[in-house]
């Protein structure tokens, strides 16, 4: 069977030769940098809540008490798509995953479903309401629990906050976000 050339790798891509590929890379502006922040989090109950290095990138926010606890991450999340990665551990489904504003300011011990930060505040909540807003619950996405992996993605210039877990896109997220936010856990 005969392998048409200009789909052939080993005779080029076109007639342009091997390294186009590396070519056409050198050229473009679009390709944004790829920029790792640390993780500093904002802990107004340093009795109940500590930060632990696991290797350098990697974080653990360990609770030592079975209270209410919103923690916010520092890193103000604006202009460009922003993500962050996190498993929950030993936490019975009432894990929380989320945005606040950063003009917003959350006490210690703050329940973020609850008036007057679930104004300020958009969360995925494990196993009951999955999208919480406003003192509202709306279902749609899968529930979440302990050894998942979830990744939220916040897009700045399109407004969105989007959760995937383990991969998996959810169907239902938050939009027309129009100011700078913060992660949440």
């Amino acid at each position: 069977m005969e392998v048409p050339s200009e789909y052939n790798i080993i005779g080029g891509l076109l007639g342009l030769g091997p390294d186009i590929l590396l070519e056409i890379l050198q050229n473009q502006g679009q390709f944004q940098m790829l920029y790792s922040y640390p993780i500093e989090i904002i802990n107004k109950d340093p009795e109940d809540v500590e930060l632990i290095d696991i290797d350098g990138v990697q974080k653990k926010i360990n609770k030592k008490k079975d209270e209410w606890n919103t923690i916010s991450l520092v890193q103000v999340l604006d202009n460009g798509i922003w993500t962050i990665e996190i498993m929950f551990l030993i936490t019975f489904g009432s894990d929380i995953i989320g945005i606040v504003r950063d003009s917003y300011d959350i006490p210690a011990k703050a329940n973020c479903c609850a008036k007057p930060h679930t104004d300020h505040i958009a969360a995925f909540y494990g196993r009951a309401y999955t999208v919480w807003y406003k003192d509202k619950g709306t279902e749609g996405n899968a529930g979440f629990d302990d050894n998942q992996i979830l990744r939220l993605e916040f897009d700045s210039f399109k407004g969105t906050l989007i959760l995937f877990i383990d991969n998996v896109q959810q169907p239902v997220y938050f939009s027309e976000i129009k100011e700078k936010v913060r992660f949440i856990v």
